[in-house]
């Protein structure tokens, strides 16, 4: 399978990255060069694995690596979008700016790449996968910028999967609780702040990377080709269990 993933050098990315190029050829996206070449470096694949930098806010960046991606593989069967950031503000206290960069780097994303990878999948079909965020769901302090972005995310894939099921195209998401990344690190590497999302999570611990691998194999299996429009919650039982 050739498989095009964006953000691949983030704590998620880097571990579906790493895995998949086991069994698929890759063509993965960062916006820094350096970290996707370290990346690429520390797998050893007889596989296929390319990449390009790209910058998730911008649409004329993410068509450059649509092309790219096309042009390496030859054809594109799944787009993984692993891009994201986040922001714990009050609303009060957000700018303007602040939730445009959130908004473009989280949704605006996925509608372009929906948009401009729409082209490469009509005539075979083939499967998007986004990420959303278990903050959607329920609601949890200063998350008004990151919530109101995810919901959106998987609003989209709602509409979307309707849009393209006539072209075999399924477009689905993956919606994670707290996870140990770089972009984390200001909750986890304060331990009160730690523990406290420990307790959120019903299995009282936070995830990583690689918790993230099955469920990504499992919806680009083919024998996954009834499974769409669905926002899957991997979170360890954070948005719905006490």
């Amino acid at each position: 399978m050739n498989i095009l993933l964006i953000g691949a050098t983030g704590g998620i990315g880097s571990a579906l990255t790493k895995s998949l190029s086991k069994n698929h050829n890759l063509f993965i996206g960062s916006r820094n060069n350096e970290n996707l070449s370290t990346l690429k470096n520390s797998i050893s694949t007889v596989n296929k694995l390319d990449s390009h930098i790209v910058d998730v806010c911008k649409f004329e960046s993410i068509n450059t690596f649509l092309d790219e991606g096309y042009n390496s593989l030859g054809s594109i069967n799944c787009i993984i979008n692993c891009s994201g950031s986040l922001l714990l503000k009050p609303a009060h206290l957000t700018s303007e700016e602040e939730i445009e960069s959130i908004f473009r780097t989280n949704v605006f994303s996925c509608f372009q790449l929906l948009k401009g990878g729409f082209k490469f999948l009509k005539d075979s079909g083939g499967s998007f996968i986004f990420f959303s965020s278990a903050a959607s769901k329920i609601g949890l302090k200063n998350h008004e910028a990151i919530a109101s972005a995810k919901g959106a995310v998987s609003s989209l894939v709602l509409s979307a999967a309707s849009t393209y099921a006539n072209y075999n195209i399924r477009i689905n998401a993956i919606a994670p609780g707290l996870v140990d990344t770089n972009m984390t690190k200001r909750i986890t590497s304060n331990k009160p702040s730690l523990e406290f999302s420990k307790k959120l999570h019903v299995l009282n611990r936070i995830g990583n990377g690689d918790n993230f691998i099955p469920i990504v194999n499992s919806l680009i299996d083919e024998r996954s080709d009834w499974i769409t429009g669905q926002t899957l919650f991997v979170d360890g039982g954070l948005s719905n269990l006490k």
